[in-house]
């Protein structure tokens, strides 16, 4: 006798029923895993966070994509329209991090040039901050009498000594080879001017919000659920102890509803 599946000819209904079952076995075997994996904090150093935030641990599902974190040496980074920072410090409460541009750390002479950008549907900015834009491989040529301030020089295509400069404001490189700009504390003094101090400026970080939907993730908590990001409709999602979600919130134990 011959069981070979494959001198089968099951009907559609058949083919239904089995596409079912592969579909909805993997599906409660994730949302219970998800509940799990996402009520677990982000920890790195001092840094101790959970949603919107995602990696080491954390699946993607379990935060805001553009707000993965890693964790190096305990050291906490993550990766924004592909420049990266060192994360100083999270604030839950307000919903904003303080973050610092790691290829300024060691100095005013970055390997590449790309701006301090942030994609508005998922960040704000905070009060408090400018822009300040250097500007790299010019010619400067100051002004008789008056001096230049924010005059430095870099290694650029292995040329030592090429000319660079700090304005305010964000602005392109114009007939000079590249610029970039990064926020900065806001303040009137001429000391920002100052590469040195400016170096330390740019340690201490700056502040971006990040924009949620508190109210759904607070009523998902409430209800014993953790929250998370649905991967089709980006939306915020509500993961429970009964493996399911895709609600606001979680069914509570013996919850019933009273119509008198």
């Amino acid at each position: 006798m011959n069981y070979s599946v494959f001198s089968l000819s099951p009907s559609p209904s058949v083919f239904v029923i089995l596409l079912l079952l592969f579909v909805q076995v993997p599906s409660s075997v994730s949302n219970s895993s998800l509940f799990t994996d996402c009520s677990n904090q982000f920890v790195c150093g001092d840094i101790s966070t959970g949603f919107p935030f995602w990696g080491s641990g954390r699946p993607s599902a379990c935060g805001i994509p553009e707000l993965e974190l890693k964790c190096e040496n305990n050291i906490t980074r993550m990766n924004i329209d592909q420049v990266a920072y060192r994360v100083l410090e999270i604030k839950p409460e307000i919903e904003s991090l303080r973050i610092a541009r790691e290829d300024y750390l060691a100095g005013l002479c970055p390997p590449q040039f790309a701006n301090s950008t942030f994609n508005p549907k998922v960040f704000d900015p905070v009060i408090g901050y400018t822009n300040l834009t250097f500007i790299y491989g010019c010619v400067v040529t100051p002004i008789v009498g008056i001096p230049l301030p924010g005059l430095f020089t870099c290694k650029i295509n292995d040329t030592d000594g090429q000319n660079g400069y700090i304005q305010g404001g964000a602005a392109g490189p114009g007939d000079c080879y590249g610029s970039v700009f990064v926020p900065v504390p806001f303040t009137n003094s001429p000391l920002i001017w100052n590469v040195t101090d400016l170096e330390e400026l740019l340690k201490e970080g700056f502040e971006v919000r990040w924009k949620v939907d508190s109210a759904a993730c607070e009523e998902c908590n409430r209800s014993s659920g953790v929250c998370g990001i649905n991967n089709v409709t980006n939306q915020t999602t509500c993961y429970c102890p009964d493996q399911s979600s895709g609600s606001k919130t979680c069914a509570l134990p013996g919850m019933c509803l009273n119509f008198s």
